[in-house]
């Protein structure tokens, strides 16, 4: 799973499994659906940051440095998706009421409200998941030509970083590139984390068809350049860590 830190657990396409009309909804109300969205996120960071210094109540394994770290190993679950989507909702349906003073809003407004409770609630009894060596979501590469036979092509790339124990972060963004005939994809990476010691590369020829392309890891500071031999069919790009502890009630509950 991506962490806290990695950006919103939902999107705007998210929002619309709960809520179909959110994107008409917005634009008629002049609601900024991603300044919402980050918003959401801001005030979860903060209720489980509250939750992890509460040392009273929790476990934690990363007490002694908390306060610097913040919530950069928490591993997003299920049910903190879903306490972003439903608190990003009742964020909307708050500024819509505000907004016209409508009773269909107020009403729509208390639901996401009283959802978003039960979400959070749902998240602190299932549990507040850390990785012990948290890898961030890795940036999108930068691309380069290299010489080569392969007709021009337009390419769908994710990038990963990798750690030493070989576990990986969440990928980046799905990006495009298009090289020219007569050559090959290649493309580099910027400054790594300081957990990551390699990447891997998935690359497609469709959004749909990205997998894997590294048969292992490519070193920091080394590039990756497609083979004359094309693409290869391999696994899918991941979701990032999964959790190796989870504070909950009180007490440290570890994977496995």
């Amino acid at each position: 799973m991506a962490l806290l830190t990695d950006g919103n657990p939902n999107d705007d396409e998210d929002l619309q499994a709960y809520e179909t009309s959110i994107l008409n909804l917005a634009n008629v109300e002049g609601i900024n659906l991603d300044t919402k969205l980050t918003l959401s996120t801001e005030e979860i960071v903060e209720v489980v940051l509250d939750v992890l210094l509460d040392h009273a109540w929790t476990l934690d394994p990363q007490t002694s440095i908390r306060r610097r770290i913040g919530v950069s190993d928490v591993v997003v679950s299920p049910q903190m998706t879903r306490w972003h989507a439903f608190h990003t909702l009742e964020l909307v349906y708050r500024d819509a009421f505000n907004n016209q003073l409508n009773d269909r809003y107020q009403a729509k407004w208390r639901e996401y409200q009283r959802l978003s409770g039960n979400a959070q609630e749902d998240t602190m009894r299932f549990g507040i998941g850390l990785a012990l060596t948290p890898i961030p979501q890795a940036s999108q590469p930068t691309f380069v030509i290299a010489l080569g036979t392969n007709p021009s092509a337009i390419y769908y790339v994710q990038v990963s970083w990798v750690s030493a124990n070989g576990e990986e972060g969440e990928p980046s963004s799905l990006t495009t590139f298009q090289t020219p005939d007569s050559s090959n994809l290649a493309l580099e990476m910027g400054t790594a984390p300081t957990i990551a010691t390699a990447f891997n590369v998935y690359v497609g020829l469709s959004a749909t068809t990205v997998t894997l392309q590294t048969t292992t890891p490519i070193p920091i500071g080394q590039s990756f350049t497609l083979p004359t031999s094309g693409l290869v069919t391999s696994s899918a790009p991941g979701n990032g860590q999964l959790a190796d502890v989870f504070i909950t009630g009180g007490r440290l509950l570890r994977r496995g």
